[in-house]
């Protein structure tokens, strides 16, 4: 992980790298020490997923409302 995780997205707080460890493994996370927001490279990847999904539906919409515009007329 980057620096671009220093500041929380949610609280705009500090955020710090943390060592989460479970049964059979291990991996680093950004925190928050105010909100206490987790980042992972998962978490990241996920949110790109979606923001490119949004964005294409957003535009989806958009051409819909374009067409039905021109058919109005």
């Amino acid at each position: 992980m980057g620096k671009a995780a220093s500041k929380c997205n949610r609280c705009g707080g500090n955020m710090i790298c943390e060592k989460i460890y479970c049964k059979t493994e291990h991996f680093w996370v950004w925190r928050c020490i105010y909100c206490g927001e987790h980042i992972d490279q998962v978490i990241l990847e996920n949110r790109q997923i979606q923001k490119s999904s949004r964005g294409k539906s957003v535009k989806n919409n958009e051409e819909l409302s374009q067409s039905s515009l021109r058919l109005v007329k």
